[in-house]
């Protein structure tokens, strides 16, 4: 059984979702079934512990590398028994066996080594479970960095022996009879640390590979967008689109809000008509809450350019609970890049918008004007406008009076800044002229940032 808690741990690092019950069942079936055959543990496994298809070959694979050392340990077992009942029914007489014999079938090793782990060599014992057993009690399955397989390797060797080992086979001897019994142990010694090092290797594919993975994630949930690396785009958008669609999945619905303590009692009359007054039946005040109106403006100059990609990324897979989204982008011209979206998907416009605006010099003054001849006309008191922007403004005219103007006509403003307060209205940024025309002004520089925004803004709307 404890094979098969520990595999389950293993599937949960690996991302599965495992919930006590199903671990229950797993643990129960095996206990009726046993682990004899490999192809019905591995189906009825499967049963109890796999509910998606896309988590089939992460399962599979799994088994494969776990169970392999779960059949090796059974064969051990296997062979000690049949030994020891081999030895049950031989007679004394057929038992005893010559130092001579002894030594001759031991290679010589028995004869003379004083460590029980250099005996245990020299009788070519098999030495699986001897390992399986010393990597549970030094809690091999906790690994998570590659550089530790030598650390779990020395403490293994340490728990077989290896000490009492290495203390025999550097000891000083005259005889040449122990000095090739040294020898031998030496080879003996390094076939067993290479056995180690392959248990171990064979352990950290099966628990630590996922959990680097999932520290890959916690860190990039929570790293400055504005430092990531191109190398780590695939999987950020991997992880916006799954926080995006967490988020969609929350609020998919037009959520019916009743406060019990708002009678309406023009519905309550109305409803107890038929009771001649009687109130059998209430009614409660209601307010539904609608999906919002989004107006997103991006600078996607140099140095907000990245920030710029995944708002943009996690703005557009939120399209089932915000339909009603309208995107600009800016260095120094506005560019309308919704109808770009709708034609070319989220990643190729993406890829163009960077190519051909981003990474440009910034003209908050020339972007605003034409915003206004754009966009203005068509912003109501249904509408939320999102700004992301570091306020930086090449010491130019910011024409607050515009975005005062973009305030006064929408519902809510939300300026987002890459940048952190402590640097605001440093050097050639004016933050502070902008900031009395939002509604809300916050750093924006990591995905749990966009994810708490984003989830408040629908919270709110």
């Amino acid at each position: 059984m404890r094979f098969v808690a520990d595999f389950i741990g293993a599937l949960r690092e690996a991302g599965l979702q495992v919930s006590p019950a199903e671990s229950l069942d797993a643990l129960n079936s095996i206990k009726l079934l046993g682990l004899e055959s490999r192809e019905t543990s591995k189906t009825v496994l499967a049963l109890t512990l796999v509910k998606r298809q896309a988590d089939q070959v992460i399962y599979e694979e799994l088994f494969d590398l776990y169970f392999a050392s779960v059949e090796k340990a059974q064969k051990v077992d296997l062979k000690r028994d049949e030994d020891e009942d081999k030895n049950n029914v031989e007679s004394s007489d057929e038992l005893q066996i010559s130092a001579a014999d002894q030594a001759a079938n031991s290679d010589g090793l028995q004869a003379s080594a004083s460590s029980p782990l250099g005996q245990a060599l020299g009788n070519n014992e098999d030495m699986s479970l001897a390992i399986a057993q010393a990597a549970v009690a030094e809690k091999l399955s906790s690994i998570v960095l590659f550089t530790q397989k030598n650390y779990f390797a020395y403490k293994i060797m340490q728990r077989l022996g290896d000490d009492v080992l290495g203390t025999e086979i550097r000891g000083e001897t005259d005889s040449p009879e122990h000095k090739k019994l040294q020898q031998k142990l030496v080879k003996s010694r390094a076939r067993l640390l290479d056995q180690v090092n392959d248990y171990v290797e064979q352990q950290y594919l099966i628990f630590a590979r996922h959990k680097g993975q999932k520290y890959r994630v916690d860190y990039l949930q929570q790293a400055k967008l504005s430092q990531l690396e191109h190398l780590d785009y695939k999987l950020m958008q991997s992880l916006v689109q799954k926080a995006a669609r967490k988020l969609a999945s929350q609020h998919s619905r037009r959520r019916l809000t009743r406060k019990r303590g708002l009678l309406d009692v023009r519905k309550t009359i109305a409803a107890n008509a038929a009771f001649d007054g009687a109130l059998f039946h209430t009614r409660w005040k209601a307010t539904r809450i609608e999906r919002p109106k989004i107006v997103a403006i991006c600078d996607v100059s140099g140095s907000v350019s990245r920030v710029a990609r995944f708002l943009l990324l996690f703005l557009y897979s939120l399209q089932d609970v915000m339909p009603k989204v309208r995107s600009f982008v800016f260095a120094s011209e506005m560019i309308e890049v919704s109808e770009l979206f709708k034609q070319q998907g989220i990643e190729l416009a993406l890829e163009e918008i960077m190519q051909r605006w981003g990474g440009l010099s910034t003209d908050y003054a020339k972007a605003l004007v034409g915003f206004q001849s754009q966009a203005l006309a068509s912003i109501d008191k249904k509408t939320t406008v999102i700004m992301l922007g570091d306020a930086r403004n090449n010491q130019g005219d910011g024409r607050i009076d515009i975005w005062e103007k973009v305030y006064r006509k929408s519902k809510r403003v939300l300026w987002l800044n890459p940048e952190h307060r402590n640097s605001w209205d440093s050097g050639d940024s004016i933050m502070s002229e902008y900031s009395p025309w939002c509604s809300s002004v916050e750093p924006c520089r990591n995905l749990k940032d966009i994810e708490r925004i984003f989830s408040r803004l629908l919270k709110y709307s």
